[in-house]
């Protein structure tokens, strides 16, 4: 569980540090590095569904309550997306390859998700320019983040013999 959680605080730090960095109108470089850890950590749950949607859960309440003023936004987010992350390894094995294949669904699917909910509360007008925007500023640096992650923690699993599913 240790391992799960570190990984999950440090994507937490470097999505924090990064967006003080990043002007909004940056390119390429917006992180989602939360979002991917998510990605990263669920075959250290070993097919324990639940508990992987409700560690998810608990991340979504910290983020919305350490980094945004919007209470129930990433809870609901995070949800949707672990179950959309155990959905995608139902039918993939888990490699390098594909840890970048379902990082890139993800960012997606998290930035849909997000500019939906957004819209139907009145908060954005809708405009699919910026959606599209938010997509491609999203992809490079968090599949990156991904890659680079999962060599991390495969490296160290290895070494220290923490099981996952393959």
């Amino acid at each position: 569980m240790i391992f799960k959680t570190v990984i999950v605080i440090i994507s937490f730090l470097l999505e924090s540090i990064i967006s003080n960095y990043i002007s909004i109108s940056s390119h390429f470089l917006v992180p989602l590095f939360s979002v991917v850890s998510l990605v990263i950590i669920y075959p250290y749950f070993k097919n324990d569904d639940r508990k992987f949607i409700k560690y998810a859960l608990i991340y979504g309440i910290v983020y919305d309550l350490l980094l945004t003023n919007l209470f129930p936004f990433h809870t609901l987010i995070y949800f949707i997306i672990s179950y959309l992350i155990v959905m995608i390894n139902f039918f993939i094995s888990n490699n390098v390859l594909n840890v970048a294949f379902i990082s890139f669904i993800v960012i997606i699917c998290y930035r849909i998700i997000t500019y939906l909910i957004l819209i139907l509360v009145g908060y954005l007008s809708y405009n699919g320019i910026f959606l599209f925007k938010s997509i491609y500023s999203s992809l490079i640096i968090n599949i990156f983040y991904s890659m680079l992650l999962y060599m991390i923690t495969d490296y160290y699993s290895k070494k220290y013999h923490i099981k996952k599913i393959d």
